[in-house]
């Protein structure tokens, strides 16, 4: 059986990973967020990361190797880069925001459908009743 032998490996990647320090408990929560209807969300907010991330490292190494070095560029590019992981994190969090008023929007839905659906009954029970 392929799938429980790759998700075996993913986990003891993954916790190799966390062992050597390259990840920490924010992957742990950012997993904790993908579910079956979000299930590439994990792949989105990293490939965000490593989209942005080679551009700011390839400006940090240029301005690194001119000639006169501009110190204070090259701090203002780093936190650039630093802002670009810190917006994977903003994301998680602004997607979490939204998940919790979708669900909230969902529990008033499923609670409205319940009382149409009572209110239906009750006005069935009723007409019948009267008959």
């Amino acid at each position: 059986m392929p799938g429980p032998t790759l998700a075996r490996q993913l986990k003891l990647y993954v916790q190799n990973m966390h062992d050597q320090g390259i990840l920490d408990h924010h992957y742990e929560h950012m997993r904790s967020l993908q579910n079956e209807a979000n299930p590439q969300f994990v792949n989105d907010v990293l490939s965000m990361l490593y989209r942005d991330a080679p551009e700011y490292i390839a400006r940090i190494t240029a301005l690194l190797h001119s000639e006169n070095v501009d110190h204070a560029l090259v701090k203002d590019v780093a936190h650039q880069l630093k802002g670009s992981a810190s917006r994977c994190l903003g994301m998680l969090e602004r997607v979490k925001r939204e998940f919790n008023t979708l669900q909230e929007c969902f529990s008033n839905i499923t609670q409205m459908e319940r009382d149409v659906a009572n209110n239906e009954a009750r006005r069935r029970r009723n007409a019948r009743r009267q008959t």
